[in-house]
């Protein structure tokens, strides 16, 4: 499917991988896809959203608001200060004696020769960093591919990705939006008559 979309829907999605890593996240969701998309601001019907006051930092705030960082959150932190543990405190003095980062996740080692060639016969090429995706994100990238044939479109744009993500049955891209104040019907509608107004 991924030959089909543009430069510009390519870069939506590797960006929404970024913004899961950031996050700490150990996969592609809805919610990392739609910050790749407010990530190109200048794409056709992106200007929807940024109307609405949704950008690119305010979709970031509201994601750490509803799915958070992977690992310990505000309330475990809190839990481990009624015990006398300050997190801030036991960073603080690792990275002096460790150095900065030093309780960051370790990169990922590449296996061993022998393993990636057992896996070459039973599974996909090895790919350093690999995040899946979510069912409901597949689900929205295919809708996008929809998206594009009702318009009569040959290739896959960001327009697209963003209608796909606005799936009626709800998604957490659905619902960062809804955080957000946008009536997601509505914002489809504004999303379409901008994209036919641009085409």
């Amino acid at each position: 499917m991924f030959e089909r979309f543009t430069r510009g829907a390519r870069q939506v999605v590797v960006r929404g991988q970024e913004e899961a890593r950031s996050f700490g996240h150990s996969w592609v969701g809805t919610e990392h896809l739609l910050l790749g998309v407010l990530a190109q601001p200048d794409a056709r019907g992106v200007s929807a959203l940024i109307d609405l006051g949704v950008t690119l930092d305010t979709g970031r705030a509201a994601l750490m608001q509803i799915v958070g960082r992977a690992g310990l959150g505000d309330s475990d932190a809190a839990a481990l200060r009624t015990l006398g543990i300050d997190l801030d405190d036991v960073r603080h003095r690792v990275e002096a004696a460790f150095g900065p980062g030093a309780l960051d996740h370790p990169p990922r080692r590449r296996p061993p020769q022998w393993l990636r060639l057992r896996r070459a016969r039973c599974e996909p090429a090895y790919r350093p960093g690999h995040l899946p995706f979510m069912p409901r994100a597949k689900r929205a990238l295919e809708r996008s591919r929809r998206e594009a044939v009702d318009f009569g479109d040959r290739h896959i744009g960001v327009e697209h990705i963003l209608l796909g993500l606005l799936d009626p049955k709800g998604n957490t891209a659905v619902d960062l939006l809804r955080h957000l104040g946008a009536d997601t019907r509505a914002l489809r509608a504004r999303v379409l008559d901008r994209v036919g107004r641009a085409a």
